[in-house]
């Protein structure tokens, strides 16, 4: 029997996802029956609506070769045709668009344009983190092709869909794929299939659509209240997002206490960072520094109770605050009356949890952004699971580091200026540590060079930005990294160096100064300009430049640079085109401004 998941499981999947991307990859295998390499290639462009069939669209799902278009969708004799056409959910055709909308993707680009190589670490590191958070119900050796037999076996055990349909939505060749899922017919059975259909079909499909349709529509105004306040923040203190989200899940008629945790640091009491429907003393009356559902979800996933003290004995559900591995503390609701807090209203408070984390340190990023005056806080370590730390001890030499790149949702690529070791050497090191791959060399002298790498874990310059950081200097030397960087005036660093000191067990705050921001800083130098890009143009932008591509000779070539972002050559050069006309637009726009006056 193929692996398939049970419904549980899968929805456990899909809540693991870190990620805006890691989710819609998931979702594509398992509800669209795609394959690795399939998901990298389709795009808005492939999607329309399926008039005949209500709550479904239909994805065209492109061959490899170079300019597919979808059948009836513009396409002409001359086009390639597509492999074949399958059938999603509205719900995720809907968040496709979406997520082609944020993220300004083009109705020609893919959707998720990394490999297919890449797309199954991502299923697979989705897996590894679902079978953590539940005690091993999924299995952390989840594939894609899991996924495609779950996709088969939603359609075919839960909806009664026609086999021959399911094979030509997956792409199967035949239906022995299938026969798993295919109980041996009685006569009585094939006698109702020749007659045309069960006879209690259309009831059991409409009874299971009209729960899932209500369970939605519980589930919407659980939460509706939250997402609506982190949409309206503004620089209202009041509007502060972790404040605002619990005020307004108050008043919704679901729930009748709303508040945020933060963990403890040791020698101190918990922190209740905001609450709605009853006050912290009231929480500390009935014990919350004892525990409680918080802090279960301090440790990364949702914890429901049918009634604890700290929720007043009523059903509760707690979710972490997060933002990539950064969480800022636990978010709880506790129901208004008794009815259990069902599994709809539980994936909208997880989903709520993740876009406060986000809201949060998005509101220090910009807060960073326009203060006059910041916290210049300054760490040190020696812990070797920071990459910096375990390269310069090994090399006996020194790293400075030039320049970040976001390159996807779990990457960065380092551009690092190394200074007595040689490009070799580097190689040598980064070739046995996990979470760093994709050495590229940039510029080389006698005694140093400049070099990039890929790092998807064990960055203290990470750790900082994701905490709402922008990290201004890092340099390492003989195992000791010493990083400094800016915080928003007034930021409580606390929770910022208890979050490094949980990446980095030695880690220690060395500094803490308030400092006025010069004129003439990077930040504010940037300020007039950056938001004229999207944020990838400005990835574009920065890698080109800290790669080396502006220099003669150049230190690498647009194909290179794409790579090292893990994107075609054709979006590179896209997004770059657009970001350097935005960077001359400013010039000249200010110049003929200037002119004028």
């Amino acid at each position: 029997m193929p692996d398939a998941l049970d419904t549980a499981a899968y929805d456990a999947l899909v809540t693991a996802a870190e990620t805006y991307r890691a989710a819609l990859t998931i979702r594509l295998a398992g509800e669209a029956g795609l394959r690795a390499d399939e998901i990298g290639r389709v795009t808005s462009g492939h999607l329309r609506e399926a008039a005949i069939a209500p709550g479904h669209d239909l994805l065209a799902v492109p061959s490899p070769e170079e300019g597919a278009t979808p059948n009836g969708a513009g396409g002409s004799p001359d086009t390639p045709r597509l492999d074949r056409e399958t059938v999603v959910p509205a719900s995720l055709a809907a968040e496709l668009r979406r997520y082609a909308d944020i993220e300004e993707i083009g109705e020609a680009e893919p959707f998720v344009s990394v490999s297919a190589r890449r797309i199954q670490m991502i299923v697979r590191e989705t897996a590894v983190r679902a079978a953590a958070q539940t005690d091993g119900t999924v299995d952390p050796d989840v594939t894609t092709s899991d996924l495609r037999h779950t996709f088969a076996r939603r359609l075919l055990v839960d909806r009664g869909v026609d086999p021959h349909a399911v094979r030509e939505a997956g792409g199967w060749e035949t239906t022995a794929a299938l026969d798993p899922y295919l109980d041996p017919l009685d006569g009585q059975a094939i006698a109702e299939a020749v007659a045309g259909s069960s006879p209690d079909r259309d009831e059991r499909e409409y009874r299971i659509d009209t729960e899932e349709t209500a369970d939605a529509d519980r589930a919407a105004p659980a939460g509706i209240g939250g997402f609506e306040a982190i949409a309206a923040g503004d620089g209202d203190s009041d509007a502060r997002p972790i404040s605002a989200v619990p005020r307004r899940l108050a008043t919704a008629d679901r729930w009748a206490e709303a508040w945020v945790v933060r963990e403890p640091t040791e020698g101190s009491r918990v922190d209740v960072a905001a609450s709605a429907g009853i006050a912290p003393a009231g929480l500390r009356e009935r014990g919350i520094a004892d525990g409680g559902p918080w802090q279960e979800a301090l440790e990364g996933t949702a914890a429901i109770t049918d009634g604890h003290p700290t929720t007043a004995g009523r059903p509760a559900v707690a979710v972490p605050v997060r933002y990539e591995d950064v969480t800022h503390g636990s978010l709880c609701v506790v129901v208004d009356g008794d009815r259990p807090v069902d599994a709809a209203e539980r994936r909208t408070i997880e989903v709520l949890g993740r876009s406060l984390g986000w809201a949060v340190t998005a509101r220090r990023w910009r807060e960073l952004l326009h203060s006059d005056a910041v916290t210049e806080v300054t760490f040190q370590t020696t812990d070797d699971n920071a990459f910096l730390v375990r390269a310069s001890a090994a090399l006996d030499c020194q790293i400075e580091l030039s320049s970040t790149v976001t390159v996807t949702d779990d990457a960065s690529r380092l551009y690092l200026s190394v200074t007595g070791a040689r490009p070799q050497g580097i190689a040598d090191v980064v070739d046995g540590l996990p979470g760093v791959s994709d050495l590229r060399l940039i510029e080389t002298d006698e005694d140093s060079c400049s070099v990039s790498v890929q790092v998807t874990g064990g960055s203290a310059v990470q750790t900082l930005t994701d905490h709402g950081a922008t990290v201004r200097d890092a340099m390492a030397t003989d195992g000791r990294v010493r990083v400094i960087a800016d915080l928003p005036e007034g930021t409580d660093v606390r929770p910022v160096a208890d979050g490094f000191r949980r990446a980095f067990t030695d880690a220690r705050l060395v500094s803490k100064e308030s400092v006025a921001r010069s004129p003439r800083t990077e930040s504010s130098l940037r300020e007039g300009i950056k938001d004229r890009f999207t944020d990838r143009q400005w990835t574009a932008l920065s890698a080109a430049y800290h790669g080396g591509y502006f220099d003669w000779p150049r230190g690498s070539t647009a194909e290179e640079v794409a790579d090292a972002m893990d994107v075609s050559s054709p979006t590179f050069h896209n997004h770059l085109r657009k970001a350097q006309r935005a960077l001359l637009d400013g010039l000249f726009e200010d110049e003929r401004r200037l002119a004028r006056s």
